[in-house]
């Protein structure tokens, strides 16, 4: 339902619509005087002459059909459209019986297709008019929300905010953490300045890089980042899209180290975890303040994983490399218990052109 106020309006925007509809009340009103309606108008009152009948003054007609102009539309704004359209159906019913009772008693002939063409146009445009503001009022917000929270579940919340209000619900995901190796170290050695400019620099490209392969950007924790395929919407091929994004990050690092280490004498490496299990997607925390997020075992597995990645490698699960179907080359690293996790998890590398061959920790 279109409903907006004016202090939600845009001043500009606003007093255009109005000088506009004062335009159209004024053109309507010469085409009153030049007498275009008269033979609409008699066909309205049921008549076959003006003969016996008396014109209104001109100053009154004006009057009546700037307010049939004006009315509907001001009204609709300020109260919302199902009682702006009641407030403009009782305004016409009292007009009609104002007509009626003027022309029978006093044989005066009054306006009426001018003033119900400016209401008719009134109406048309104020609701398209507010349609065409929320459609940019969602879209600020999307790009508000954009800057905060992944442009995709923005999207959904602001379509259909009650997916965010129910349960948890499972689904079968593919899950990344990717950790910047030596970042915690350098925090010790150089100013807090640059190394935000640092993070910023590499989790924008890592960030680019997701998005572009269909990823969700889940949270920034620190100097890492969780990345989320076939949530919120499904993706068929979620497991190949993270592996694509993983060796495309890792590319992309290399370069970038090369950089740092020349401009700076500073080496990062990226380990990346990659993890597909059934998880549960939903919103926690309270009505004040949540996140929505992926939770389960399977998240805890892609953590453990990504912690025992050697910098510069993709380390993946079982589930994740029978989900590959021959896209990408792997190569198995063995079984390892992890911490808080009941059975031994199997876990192979990513076979990539220009792999440092580190040996997994476990």
């Amino acid at each position: 339902m279109v409903k907006i106020r004016f202090k939600y309006t845009k001043y500009s925007e606003l007093k255009m619509f109005l000088i506009v509809s004062v335009l159209i009340g004024a053109t309507l009103c010469i085409v009153q005087y030049a007498k275009v309606f008269a033979p609409f108008d008699m066909l309205f009152y049921g008549m076959e002459s003006l003969d016996g009948y008396e014109s209104i003054p001109l100053s009154v007609a004006v009057m009546i059909i700037l307010f049939h102009t004006l009315f509907p539309g001001i009204i609709i704004l300020e109260e919302g459209t199902v009682k702006g359209i009641i407030y403009t159906i009782t305004a016409w019913f009292f007009y009609a019986v104002l007509i009626h009772s003027y022309s029978e008693a006093f044989k005066l002939f009054m306006p009426l297709s001018a003033p119900l063409l400016g209401s008719l146009i009134a109406v048309i445009r104020v609701l398209g008019w507010g349609s065409k503001v929320l459609e940019e009022e969602k879209d600020d917000i999307k790009k508000t929300f954009g800057h905060f929270v992944e442009p995709s579940i923005a999207s959904m919340a602001i379509e259909n905010p009650d997916l965010l209000k129910e349960g948890g619900v499972r689904k079968t995901v593919t899950v990344m953490f990717a950790d910047m190796r030596g970042f915690t170290k350098l925090c010790e050695t150089i100013e807090p300045e640059l190394i935000i400019s640092l993070l910023r620099e590499c989790f924008g490209k890592l960030i680019s890089i997701a998005r572009s392969n269909g990823g969700t950007i889940d949270k920034l924790i620190g100097d890492s980042l969780m990345v989320v395929w076939g949530n919120p919407f499904p993706q068929e091929d979620h497991v190949e899209r993270a592996i694509d994004a993983a060796v495309e990050m890792q590319s992309m690092m290399r370069n970038l180290r090369s950089k740092w280490r020349n401009k700076l004498g500073i080496d990062i490496d990226l380990g990346i975890g990659i993890n597909t299990a059934e998880v549960v997607v939903g919103t926690i925390g309270s009505e004040e303040f949540c996140d929505y997020t992926v939770l389960g075992n399977g998240v805890n597995v892609a953590v453990r994983i990504e912690r025992g990645c050697p910098g510069g490698e993709i380390c993946i699960s079982r589930q994740t490399a029978d989900g590959l179907e021959g896209h990408h080359t792997y190569e198995r690293m063995g079984r390892f218990d992890y911490k808080n996790i009941k059975e031994k998890i199997e876990v192979f590398r990513i076979v990539q052109q220009q792999s440092l061959r580190q040996e997994y920790v476990n």
